[in-house]
C-alpha cells in the first residue's frame, strides 16, 4: 500500500465545505425539478444523505474517519483541478450496483475506499 498524502485542517475544512456544497446543490436541484423528479430520484437522495452524514461531523472526526480513505481523499485532487466536488455523484455511480446493501455511513466510505477503480479523480 502506498503512503497516502496528508492534508492540514484548513484543507480538510475546504474539502468538507465542497462536499457539503455538492449535497446542497443536489437538494436545490431536486426542489427546482419538482416532486415527480424527486420521487424518481429517491434512492439517489437517500444515498447522498448517508454519504453526507460522515462529512457533517466535527472536522477532527471527519479527518480521523476519512484520512486513510483513498476514495474520500480523491476530493482533494478534484478540488485542485476543478474547484468543486463531485465526490457524492462519483460514489453514487459506483453504489448503484449495491442493490441490497444498507450499511452505516462510515461503512459506505470504507466500502468505496476498497474499490480501487474509483479512487482516482
Amino acid at each position: 500500500m502506498s503512503k497516502l498524502p496528508t492534508y492540514n485542517q484548513q484543507q480538510w475544512g475546504v474539502a468538507r465545505d465542497a462536499v457539503i456544497n455538492e449535497y446542497h446543490t443536489y437538494v436545490e436541484d431536486l426542489r427546482q425539478q419538482g416532486v415527480d423528479f424527486t420521487i424518481k430520484s429517491a434512492r439517489k437522495l437517500l444515498i447522498y444523505q448517508d454519504l453526507i452524514e460522515e462529512w457533517n461531523h466535527h472536522l477532527p472526526t471527519v479527518i480521523s474517519d476519512l484520512e486513510d480513505n483513498e476514495f474520500a481523499l480523491s476530493v482533494f485532487d478534484e478540488l485542485e483541478k476543478t474547484k468543486k466536488s463531485t465526490l457524492l455523484e462519483r460514489a453514487y455511480q459506483d453504489m448503484q450496483a449495491w442493490t441490497n446493501f444498507n450499511p452505516s455511513a462510515l461503512t459506505l466510505w470504507l466500502e468505496l475506499s476498497e474499490d480501487e477503480a474509483i479512487t482516482e479523480y
